[in-house]
């Protein structure tokens, strides 16, 4: 069946080494799998049996957002597609106008990263810029949960706070990356299981004390609205689609998982 990742990540040429270098050593000597490159990205999931993948990068300053967009723009296309990237601490027009930028250059939504960008996303000033991504139809992708860069750290974000998020704003597409919570998945359990939200897989099942609360999860949130992610290059691609190939779902479970919920959010080739 065709497999979609849509959570992964490269870096420009020049700075690949060295960003996959740094992050490694903040993240407390985690593996990386890949370079960090985007040909090495294509590589590695081309034989790992993958259709796509979906760049989600994390933009940590203003000055940042318009010159990742434009790299990410420059390569934008199956099978390696991107969103783009916001700095939400940025003065609210500047975002504004940039992501009204980002649909024109066709990218396919907007990744926000709580932790590194150090902002809640329940946050007042921010309400105009949730909607007016649901005026644009760009979905956003969102890290949830804790972060092993910034273990000790009380989260920024909540699965209860994803939850009311798309309580106040039903229009805007959310999605919850690791399983809604990263080593929050009691909380995900209790909290968002079954809002209109949906959650990615990534970097999730490998770090769950309870091995049976990833299927579990998926269960009581519906395989209608999980998506499949890797958060590579943090995981192994062939151990991250496995994860999804050895629970009990059905093969159309399975099916939607891997591509067909993706291909309804995002502009996808029938395959």
């Amino acid at each position: 069946m065709p497999v979609f990742d849509v959570h992964s990540h490269v870096f420009p040429e020049k700075v690949h080494a060295r960003a996959v270098e740094v992050l490694v050593q903040k993240s407390h000597g985690l593996p990386a799998f890949t370079d960090g490159s985007l040909e090495d990205q294509e590589r590695k999931a081309l034989k790992a049996g993958y259709d796509g993948w979906l760049n989600c990068p994390v933009v940590t300053s203003a000055r940042q957002m318009r010159s990742v967009n434009d790299w990410v723009s420059a390569w934008n296309g199956w099978p390696h597609l991107s969103l783009g990237g916001l700095y939400p601490n940025a003065p609210l027009e500047e975002v504004l106008g940039e992501a009204e930028r980002i649909r024109r250059l066709g990218l396919l939504g907007v990744k926000f990263h709580p932790e590194y960008q150090e902002f809640g996303i329940l946050e007042e000033r921010l309400a105009p810029l949730w909607e007016r991504l649901a005026e644009l139809k760009l979905p956003v992708l969102f890290h949830a949960g804790s972060d092993i860069g910034f273990l000790g750290s009380i989260p920024h974000s909540r699965p209860a706070d994803f939850a009311r998020l798309a309580e106040r704003h039903p229009d805007l597409t959310i999605i919850c990356a690791h399983m809604g919570g990263w080593r929050n998945w009691d909380q995900v359990e209790q909290d968002l299981a079954g809002a209109p939200v949906y959650l990615d897989t990534s970097f999730s099942k490998g770090w769950m004390p309870d091995q049976q609360q990833f299927e579990r999860i998926i269960r009581k949130h519906g395989p209608d609205k999980i998506l499949f992610g890797t958060d590579s290059p943090w995981s192994p691609l062939e151990q991250a689609r496995q994860e999804v190939e050895e629970t009990s779902l059905t093969p159309q479970e399975k099916q939607a998982i891997f591509y067909d919920n993706a291909s309804r959010i995002f502009p996808l080739p029938k395959i």
